[in-house]
C-alpha cells in the first residue's frame, strides 16, 4: 500500500514538473530576437566642411552682391570660364603721344606735370603717365606691364590714385610710369584682359597689387573701390615662386578671387584658371 502511495506520489510529480517545463517553455512566448546592430553615426560636419559648402558659398556671394550694390551673379555665371585675352603679340615701344589699340583696351602715353618726393621734399615735375581705357561694356581685371630704360629715376615719381586691377565699363584711369626721360618713352611688355562679373570686379579689387604679381611701380596709388583691402590669408612666396617656376599666373589668380571672397577663402597653389563649369564651388584645396 505504502508502495502504491509513493509511486503515485512520483507520478504526480513527473506531470508536475513536465507541466511547469511546458509553462516555461510554450508559456512566455517566442524568445526575445537579438540586438537589432547599430547603423554608424554620420561624422559631425568640421568648421571646414561648413566653410566649404555650396550653401554657405552661395549665401556669401548674395550677401556681398547686396553689400556692393550689384545684382548677384547666378551660379552659372560664377561657374562658367571668365574670358581671358593676353593681347600684346609682341614688345612694343611706346612714345609720348603715341597710343595702342587692342580689343578691349585704348593706351596711350602722354607727358603731364604731377608732383613727386624725394628724401621727402616734394616737387612738381614732368612725369610719363599711361592713360588706360576699357573700350567694352565689361567689367575687366587687367594687367598692363611697361619697362622704362632708369628704373632708378622713378623712385622719385609721383602717383595717380587709380584702380591698378579692375576697369568698370568705358571707365579710363591714369598712371604714372616714370619721371620723363630722355627718350621719353617706354616699353609695353605685355598686356591681360579677363572679362569678369560685377559683383568679381569689387572683389579683385580689394587684392594687394604687389602680391598678386604687379609691379609695384606702376601699381602705386591702388585704389580700392568699395570695402577694405583684402588680409593676407595666402602665402605671396607660394605665388612669386610658382610664378618664377611657370606654375602660376595672373590669371590663375584673378581667377580664384573673382569668384571667392578674400575675407572668406585664400588662394591656394594647386588652383588653375577654370575652365571646367562643372568644378565645384567654393574651390577647395586638395588634403
Amino acid at each position: 500500500m505504502e508502495r502504491k502511495t509513493l509511486m503515485v506520489a512520483l507520478a504526480l510529480c513527473g506531470i508536475a514538473g513536465m507541466a511547469v517545463g511546458m509553462a516555461l517553455l510554450f508559456g512566455g512566448g517566442p524568445p526575445p530576437a537579438p540586438p537589432r546592430p547599430r547603423l554608424p553615426s554620420a561624422p559631425a560636419p568640421t568648421a571646414a566642411d561648413m566653410k566649404y559648402s555650396a550653401t554657405l558659398y552661395r549665401a556669401l556671394v548674395e550677401q556681398d552682391a547686396k553689400a556692393f550694390g550689384v545684382v548677384a551673379p547666378s551660379a552659372d555665371e560664377l561657374a562658367a570660364r571668365f574670358p581671358y585675352f593676353d593681347e600684346l603679340p609682341a614688345r612694343r615701344k611706346l612714345h609720348g603721344g603715341g597710343k595702342v589699340h587692342t580689343a578691349h583696351l585704348a593706351i596711350s602715353l602722354i607727358i603731364r606735370r604731377e608732383q613727386g618726393a624725394v628724401e621727402g621734399q616734394s616737387f612738381r615735375a614732368d612725369h610719363l603717365v599711361l592713360k588706360i581705357e576699357n573700350l567694352t561694356k565689361h567689367h575687366l581685371a587687367y594687367r598692363v606691364m611697361t619697362e622704362v630704360r632708369d628704373a632708378v629715376r622713378c623712385e622719385a615719381k609721383g602717383v595717380i590714385p587709380h584702380d591698378a586691377i579692375a576697369l568698370a565699363p568705358h571707365e579710363t584711369i591714369l598712371r604714372t610710369e616714370c619721371l620723363l626721360q630722355k627718350t621719353g618713352e617706354i616699353d609695353l611688355t605685355r598686356i591681360e584682359v579677363m572679362e569678369i562679373p560685377a559683383l568679381a570686379y569689387f572683389y579683385v579689387s580689394r587684392l594687394v597689387p604687389a602680391l598678386c604679381l604687379y609691379d609695384p611701380r606702376t601699381a602705386a596709388g591702388h585704389t580700392i573701390l568699395k570695402g577694405s583691402i583684402c588680409p593676407q590669408t595666402f602665402s605671396w612666396r607660394d605665388i612669386r615662386d610658382g610664378a618664377a617656376r611657370g606654375e602660376i599666373d595672373w590669371r590663375d589668380i584673378i581667377d580664384y578671387y573673382a569668384r571667392h571672397n578674400c575675407e572668406e577663402y585664400a588662394f591656394f597653389p594647386g588652383y588653375r584658371y577654370r575652365t571646367d563649369a562643372a568644378a565645384p564651388l567654393p574651390a577647395r584645396p586638395a588634403p
